[in-house]
């Protein structure tokens, strides 16, 4: 119950950060962001770490703003972004797969009623989830190996390296399938 409470206090002041116009409300998030970075033990260098990683895309929406709305308006896009973007990153360090996947089937709870498999979908989420870095993986080895081989990833050349990346997933697929049935899971 308490991974649920705290998932959806998560989603609730990540969404209500968006509906802020106020500096000093949004002065007053950073420092319960910076906050709750301590009490995690969370390092300053990582959070900034992150949003330098996000930084392209904050700068688009932030260009993007300046050209439908005002600067002001676009500046303040970008801060709401950069606090939603740390927020996010402590409850994403601080949260395993596992949590998140048991919190959402707790959720799900109602779906009982309708004879869906909880576990079932607890499985999925924590496989679903654990795939992103997996993909994340194969796709920088599949980068390192073009650029060894001199060949630019662009877009005329995207088939075939997506091609191989799908063929590479599909084999860690299998592998996570022939695992579950070795297991005997749900009765396959």
């Amino acid at each position: 119950m308490k991974n649920v409470i705290t998932f959806l206090g998560f989603v609730i002041y990540a969404s209500l950060i968006f509906f802020i116009n106020s500096s000093v409300l949004l002065g007053i998030i950073l420092l319960i962001n910076i906050l709750t970075m301590a009490i995690c033990k969370i390092k300053p260098s990582t959070a900034i770490g992150n949003i330098v990683k996000l930084l392209p895309f904050i700068l688009l929406t932030v260009v993007i703003n300046c050209i439908l709305a005002n600067y002001q308006y676009a500046i303040l896009v970008a801060i709401k972004l950069i606090l939603v973007c740390n927020i996010t990153f402590v409850y994403a360090k601080t949260t395993t797969v596992r949590n998140i996947a048991s919190t959402i089937k707790n959720l799900c709870m109602p779906l009982k009623l309708f004879k869906v498999n909880l576990e079932d979908i607890e499985l999925l989420v924590c496989i679903s989830l654990s795939m992103i870095p997996i993909l994340k993986t194969e796709y920088s080895e599949l980068k390192e190996a073009c650029l060894a081989k001199g060949i630019a990833i662009k877009v005329s050349n995207m088939k075939p390296i997506l091609t191989k990346l799908m063929v590479s997933v599909m084999k860690r697929v299998n592998y996570i399938e022939e695992s579950m049935i070795e297991k005997g899971y749900g009765g396959v």
